[in-house]
């Protein structure tokens, strides 16, 4: 009897044993385990009926190895979101434009303020359609209109902004092109070639891509392509430096980061929609550099404007005036202010709160107020400092295949990018808008921490998609996705940052009036050292090192000369 029981308790063990390695061996490879399993062995169905007990068997994105067989991870049907109070919008010729255009009023939606919710004032939406006409008008009711309209500057002028809608449309693609041969490369990892009878400084229309044919016998390593008509032949891309993959499509920082899918990459048909959300106090330089580096790959930009500080005093709307001024009409079309108008409570005394308000403040208005968003749309948010470089965002963009939530490694520098830290700042910083839903409950803060597995909804979200939730991050300690320049302002920037510090990451350098010291604060960015004392123990970075700065602040290298090169810098080295 006794040797029954143990031969039971024995097999029970044995079988719990197999399970968790079955289970495990799922998670590394990030594949549907019964597919896996049902490919080579076709006679095993009573053992996919039994396993279905432990496992849902979803439609993984990554069972098939085939580009053109494998679905598109956490690709969900297009719903067609109905926007029954859309409206196209009105243009005025000469009235301030800030990329959103005035329609009439639609339903209020409420809005979280705190524990409460409040009713939002009735909202309005963006037509962003740059072929509207605009509708004839009597030149008295317009000029009726003009003079009822509120300055600018306005408190009304103020609150309507930061209630209106922003539109997500679609844009075509045409980041991929097909060669004559069949191959589907991206255009800008592919090399390209003169074609005969054309000099070298040829138009884009008379290159063409290059690639290379193979005996598919011979191609043992990448991911395998399908056939094409010719049967035998294999028609690959040739990428230029900086570019992978069998479509010239993944880039350096992706290619080296610890993504555990690299293989199962397909380009998408349509490209997601990015936003990127930030909180912006006075970094208004680094604010341009974003604009330009990210212009290309981001579909929004939400600034998060609040007329306190993060310690709780009261401060003007210095991002607010200048895009009221123009300074922003290069990028003002992609962007969507948001306008915190409040304080929250216990801030003031807890500054950790107010630093965590902000960001849930500003991702839960901004989700809000983004019509046409899609499930598999990508979420990223930064703080004002963290640059993201255009290459990951665009590979997030444009493929399928990579798991959520992610991060980035990005290149710590100080005071400017002239003293550089060592290592890399890993920030998680985005997933897909259905993972910021489900799982985060549309709160910012929480996609920043690492600590989406013990979130109620974690499994909950995992077992409807299907997928193993791996985070992974874009680049690694020594290929860098990103800038994070920290303290990159002028003395006077650095001294505004001080006094506007939350009241909760001590020491509190602002409490010390030594240390707002202009003249301390230079012989601090002379000599790379911290308020507490300590000094850089690293030489200057060399300006002509990989990564070094964003290209928009290369080539404006005199306009941000503080930010390139020690201003304070003495001969001889000190």
């Amino acid at each position: 009897m006794k040797m029954r029981r143990h031969r039971v308790f024995l097999l029970c063990t044995v079988g719990l044993c197999v399970i968790s390695f079955l289970h495990y061996y799922k998670a590394l490879h990030y594949v549907s385990l019964l597919r896996e399993l049902s490919a080579p062995y076709p006679n095993i169905k009573s053992f996919i009926m039994a396993s279905g007990f432990f496992w849902k068997d979803g439609d993984s994105p990554l069972a098939s190895v085939e580009p053109e067989q494998a679905p598109e991870l956490l690709r969900t049907p297009l719903y067609d979101i109905p926007l029954a109070h859309h409206l196209h919008a009105q243009r005025e010729e000469n009235e301030p434009a800030l990329g959103f255009k005035e329609t009439k009023p639609v339903d209020p939606i409420p809005v979280e303020r705190g524990d409460a919710q409040l009713p939002r004032p009735k909202q309005e939406v963006l037509n962003l359609d740059p072929n509207a006409q605009p509708p004839v008008v009597d030149v008295s009711e317009r000029q009726r209109q003009r003079a009822a309209a509120p300055h600018p500057g306005s408190p009304e002028a103020i609150s309507d902004l930061h209630r209106r809608a922003f539109v997500l449309r679609d844009q075509p693609n045409t980041y991929f092109i097909r060669t004559k041969a069949g191959a589907r490369c991206f255009r800008q990892g592919t090399e390209t070639a003169e074609r005969e009878g054309h000099s070298p400084v040829a138009k884009p229309a008379h290159r063409q891509l290059l690639f290379k044919e193979e005996e598919q016998e011979g191609a043992t390593t990448g991911p395998r392509l399908p056939k094409t008509k010719r049967g035998r032949r294999l028609v690959r891309c040739v990428c230029r430096p900086g570019w992978h993959g069998p479509y010239c499509g993944v880039p350096t920082v992706v290619q080296h980061s610890n993504l555990p899918t690299k293989d199962r990459l397909t380009p998408r048909e349509k490209p997601r929609r990015t936003i990127n959300a930030i909180n912006v106090n006075h970094e208004f330089d680094l604010l341009h550099v974003r604009f330009h580096e990210l212009a290309d790959a981001v579909d929004v930009f939400v600034v998060c404007e609040s007329n306190f500080t993060a310690y709780g005093d009261r401060r003007p709307l210095h991002f607010l005036k200048q895009l009221l001024n123009g300074t922003y009409d290069y990028i003002r079309h992609k962007i969507l202010y948001v306008f915190l108008d409040h304080f929250p409570d216990g801030g003031r005394q807890d500054g950790w709160i107010a630093d965590d308000y902000l960001r849930t403040f500003l991702t839960r208005d901004s989700v809000r107020r983004i019509q046409g968003l899609r499930p598999d749309d990508v979420f990223i948010i930064n703080d004002a400092d963290e640059i993201p470089a255009y290459e990951g965002v665009l590979f997030l963009k444009l493929f399928d295949g990579w798991t959520e939530p992610f991060a980035i490694h990005m290149r710590k520098s100080l005071y400017g990018f002239f003293w550089k830290q060592p290592g890399s700042l890993e920030v998680v910083s985005g997933c897909t808008v259905a993972m910021l839903r489900a799982v985060y409950e549309t709160d910012g803060i929480k996609l920043r921490r690492r600590e989406y597995y013990t979130m109620p909804g974690f499994r909950a979200y995992e077992n409807e998609t299907g997928h193993i939730l791996v985070q992974w991050s874009l680049g690694s300690p020594v290929h860098f996705a990103g800038w994070h320049c920290s303290w990159c302002f002028r003395p006077e920037g650095i001294y505004f940052k001080l006094v506007s510090a939350q009241n909760g990451d001590f020491p509190r350098w602002g409490d010390y009036e030594e240390k707002k010291d202009l003249n301390y604060i230079r012989d601090l960015i002379r000599t790379g050292g911290w308020f507490d004392g300590t000094v850089q123990e690293y030489p200057l970075a060399d300006p002509k090192e990989h990564m070094y700065a964003p290209k928009y602040l290369m080539r404006n290298s005199k306009k941000y000369q503080y930010m390139l090169r020690n201003p304070y810098r003495r001969e001889g080295g000190g």
